[in-house]
C-alpha cells in the first residue's frame, strides 16, 4: 500500500497522509442513502467515487460497517469527490480500514 504524497511546495498541501484504498461504503445526506468507493483515505477526509456525486458544501455522513463519520464534500465532478471530515478519525480506525482494504481482492 503506497501513500499519496503532495508537493511541499503545493499551497494545498496535504494536512494528513492519505493512503490508496478500494473500500465500499455508503454516504447518507438525510434520508438519501449513496454507495460509493473509497479510493484514498486519511485521518482528515477521503477520495471517493460514484456515477453521480453529490454536490459540494453538502454535509454528509460516511457509513463503513460500525464506522460513521460526519463529513462535507468539500468539491465534486467527473465521477469523483473529496470528503473533509467533520473530526479526524481514531488513528487505530485508520489502521482498521487499511487493513480492511490490504484483504480485499483486487
Amino acid at each position: 500500500m503506497s501513500a499519496i504524497h503532495a508537493s511541499k511546495d503545493s499551497k494545498h498541501a496535504r494536512r494528513e497522509q492519505r493512503f490508496a484504498v478500494d473500500l465500499e461504503a455508503t454516504l447518507r445526506g438525510g434520508p438519501v442513502e449513496l454507495p460509493v468507493r473509497l479510493r484514498d483515505l486519511s485521518r482528515g477526509g477521503a477520495l471517493a467515487t460514484c456515477p453521480f456525486p453529490p454536490s459540494p458544501l453538502s454535509n454528509v455522513t460516511l457509513v463503513r460497517g460500525a464506522l460513521a463519520l460526519e463529513a462535507r464534500v468539500v468539491w465534486a465532478g467527473r465521477g469523483r469527490f473529496g470528503l473533509e471530515f467533520a473530526s479526524p478519525m481514531r488513528a487505530t480506525e485508520l489502521l482498521v480500514q487499511l487493513s480492511l482494504s490490504r484483504a480485499s481482492p483486487a
